[in-house]
């Protein structure tokens, strides 16, 4: 059985110039991590090089591969935009950025050490990384009746977690199987 490939019907294919630039604007961008979220919204909906569904199954695939979803999704996508040498470019565009950026920061953390400023800025950046993931998150759910189990386990766990400070691994231990649940009775009603 042959992988599906991609069907470029309004665009172009892209050449690996192209590929590099866009992925080292995502690294650059993406910086601190939500790679996929970045991804989605300038791969997909800007772009419109996959479609939701290959980029889905992209980021599924990533998931359960060893190493960063993010780089895994990125090594995906290049792949199928061009190959090979699509794969290489788009990692490459990626995480040259983001090493620059992490050296130059390094340098100048040393110097400036626990400024308060600092922290106010760092807990910013995380409060709109967290933002992006839930934007993300729901504009990717489709608003159905069989959605509202596991919307609502994710809305527990980041309650938990979160919000209470509850240890991650007894929180999930007690979740999971309550997730499963809902997907095993959701699976069969939509089996019935």
């Amino acid at each position: 059985m042959t992988e599906p490939r991609i069907e470029f019907e309004h665009i172009a294919r892209p050449r690996l110039p192209v590929i590099l630039a866009a992925f080292f604007r995502l690294g650059i961008t993406s910086f601190g991590g939500n790679t996929a979220a970045w991804l989605y919204y300038r791969i997909v909906q800007r772009r419109h090089w996959v479609t939701d569904a290959e980029f889905l199954s992209g980021v599924a695939l990533g998931r359960t591969m060893p190493g960063s979803g993010g780089v895994n999704l990125t090594v995906l996508v290049g792949q199928r935009l061009c190959g090979g040498a699509g794969a290489v470019a788009a990692v490459t565009g990626l995480l040259s950025g983001p090493l620059a950026i992490v050296v130059a920061l390094a340098i100048g953390y040393t110097r400036v050490g626990w400024n308060p400023v600092l922290h106010a800025v760092l807990d910013g950046i995380a409060a709109a990384a967290i933002g992006l993931t839930l934007a993300t998150g729901l504009s990717l759910l489709q608003w159905r009746r069989a959605e509202i189990g596991p919307l609502t386990i994710t809305l527990a766990t980041v309650l938990c977690v979160g919000v209470l400070r509850w240890p991650m691994i007894p929180v999930v231990l007690c979740l999971a199987p309550i997730s499963i649940g809902l997907a095993l009775r959701a699976r069969r009603g939509a089996h019935a």
